[in-house]
């Protein structure tokens, strides 16, 4: 396994980000995942991305040393000792793991993300993006950071509503975004890092 690993310097709570790319075929995935002899078994997922989604996840997972994962009823995960986030986009898994709430997303950017641009965007926001230099970039990064922030609350997330992210460049390492609703207020700093074509927000 190539993964890069990432350590985040985050107040009190290091935060730990492994990124893989699967160039290994299913059955070298599925033989390696079977070699770490976690004794949790595979359900059946018919989906051939999803298999790799989940044998890659549970793979980057016990390469971390992370203990035995499990999913609440919103379908957050969990797991015990500390916090986790995973996503996946094509061919890339990445599990982001600290002692407190975190989010984590990857995206790569696609031209079907403006379908849906009305359910995710503020009018607000959809006034900046376009006069923006990387309009589509841009657009996807401000799913991304709003995926990262409902994967930090884990339920009751209304992404166009609940969620304001402030214009920035696609090289900025920051990207800031004001969140009121169920959970609260609260002003988020993320981080944003690009691989290849891959972006990357975490939420903290």
């Amino acid at each position: 396994m190539q993964a890069e690993i990432v350590h985040l310097p985050h107040k009190n709570n290091p935060i730990v980000l492994a990124i893989w790319k699967l160039r290994v075929t299913d059955e070298e995935l599925y033989t390696q995942w079977q070699s770490l002899q976690t004794g949790e078994a595979m359900p059946a997922i018919k989906a051939a991305h999803r298999r790799r989604e989940w044998l890659g996840s549970r793979i980057l997972i016990h390469a971390l040393n992370l203990g035995a994962l499990r999913f609440l009823e919103n379908g957050k995960p969990v797991i015990e000792g500390g916090a986790i986030s995973i996503s996946h986009c094509a061919d890339y898994v990445a599990v982001l793991h600290g002692s407190e709430r975190l989010g984590l997303d990857v995206q790569l950017p696609q031209e079907q993300i403006a379908i849906i641009r009305s359910k995710f965007c503020s009018d607000s926001e959809w006034q900046w993006l376009q006069s923006h230099q990387e309009p589509l970039r841009a657009l996807t990064l401000v799913w991304s950071a709003k995926e990262a922030i409902y994967k930090f609350w884990g339920e009751q997330v209304d992404f166009a509503r609940d969620i304001e992210i402030m214009p920035f460049a696609c090289s900025d390492e920051l990207i800031r975004a004001a969140y009121s609703g169920v959970h609260g207020v609260r002003q988020f700093d993320l981080w944003h890092t690009t691989r290849e074509s891959l972006e990357i927000v975490v939420a903290l």
